[in-house]
């Protein structure tokens, strides 16, 4: 038996270069951003098919078009983008989703699975795992058609069980058409939604969905409380300004930390004031931690019209964190009305006859201390004097 030994040829100099070059990997639809490093950032080399006047280290940008009619590279900063995810790393929190109240509420995804045979059901994708609703936009002709396909062999099933679901309720038996006006979503979510459920609850499906990151990948590891609060230390903020509601009352602060706006309760601003242009003494800086991070709405980075970190919306709650707030009782300024009608720590407006009858024996052995015979204290100080002159 012969054996024909073939050589593979090797790929040309000029074809890996290509391969690694960020000009191979650039796809306009999809939002990226660049960056240089060492002698190739001094010579403004990013990559591209020409040098940029960026020539510096430590600058981002993103490409909007590699080559122009005018034979330009168009770019645009986005540092501001790429210090922003720095500090978020830093911070080493969890960001969690919303919860508007809806039937997608009981399908949220839990921040924190505890691995422990103790907790089985804790384990259950059916728990923890968000339902796959198929994006019918990104579909292709024939996908189209497929999908559609697969609805009409469930439709019998899928109007019983929901039929099933009102009876239960005590509601009215509905059409199709009366279904598919009667819920905000498009039905053919609550379908997905339906067919998501069957095949989690199934043990025997092997099954993979196409699941989107929970929060886009702005953070890939899952971090506990307790994981945040000993990995990272308080960071420097301010607090800006006083948020005042329809009743001119103050409802909370709003602070600016690490690159974004967030929401100091009053319960949690301790000693801590906002600033005040006028005052050079009240600059509102504050050491702050935060609490919790809710993520509303996530900037979409694929598609013809590609959106940055502006179109992102998320809620994040802090709290200020430094030894002067937790070691005063009164946390307001002394001789201010705030700091006046203060409410002792640990007292409630309810409070029991019991904790009443604890609290008049303890301010009446105050009493009866601060009530003693002078010549009693005289008495005291003379012995001391003495015994101090016979040493």
């Amino acid at each position: 038996m012969h054996f024909l030994l073939v050589m593979a040829s090797k790929a040309s100099p000029f074809a890996q270069l290509f391969k690694q070059s960020k000009f191979a990997s650039f796809d306009r639809h999809i939002g990226q951003v660049y960056t240089a490093h060492g002698g190739d950032a001094h010579r403004g080399d990013w990559g591209f098919k020409r040098p940029l006047s960026v020539r510096r280290r430590g600058a981002y940008i993103t490409i909007k078009n590699v080559d122009t009619t005018a034979h330009q590279t168009e770019w645009s900063s986005a540092e501001p983008q790429a210090l922003w995810m720095k500090n978020w790393d830093e911070l080493q929190m969890a960001p969690q989703l919303p919860d508007y109240g809806t039937h997608q509420s009981t399908e949220q995804l839990r921040d924190h699975i505890q691995e422990s045979d103790y907790l089985p059901n804790q384990q259950d994708p059916s728990i923890w795992r968000r339902p796959y609703v198929p994006n019918i936009e990104s579909m292709t002709q024939h996908e189209f058609k497929k999908y559609l396909a697969q609805i009409r062999v469930h439709r019998n099933k899928f109007y019983k069980v929901t039929q099933a679901n009102q009876a239960s309720r005590g509601r009215v038996a509905s059409s199709f058409y009366q279904l598919s006006n009667s819920y905000p979503t498009s039905w053919d979510d609550h379908y997905a939604h339906h067919l998501s459920n069957e095949r989690r609850t199934n043990p025997r499906c092997r099954e993979i969905e196409h699941l989107p990151h929970r929060n886009g990948g702005l953070s890939f590891a899952n971090y506990t409380p307790l994981q945040t609060f000993l990995m990272t230390k308080e960071r420097k903020g301010r607090l800006a300004e006083e948020y005042i509601g329809k009743d001119n009352k103050m409802l909370f602060y709003v602070a600016s930390f690490a690159g974004m706006a967030g929401i100091v309760q009053k319960h949690n601003a301790g000693v801590a004031q906002p600033m005040v242009w006028d005052d050079s003494q009240r600059t509102g800086e504050a050491m702050l931690r935060p609490q919790t991070a809710v993520v509303h709405r996530q900037p979409i980075v694929v598609g013809r019209i590609r959106q940055g970190l502006k179109a992102t919306r998320m809620d994040v709650e802090l709290k200020v964190w430094d030894g002067q707030s937790h070691s005063r009782s009164n946390p307001h300024p002394p001789g201010s009305r705030q700091y006046i009608t203060a409410e002792p720590p640990g007292f409630t407006s309810g409070m029991t006859t019991i904790a009443k009858r604890r609290m008049d024996k303890f301010v009446a052995r105050s009493k009866g201390r601060q009530n003693q015979n002078p010549t009693t204290t005289i008495h005291c100080l003379s012995s001391i004097l003495s015994q101090q002159s016979q040493s």
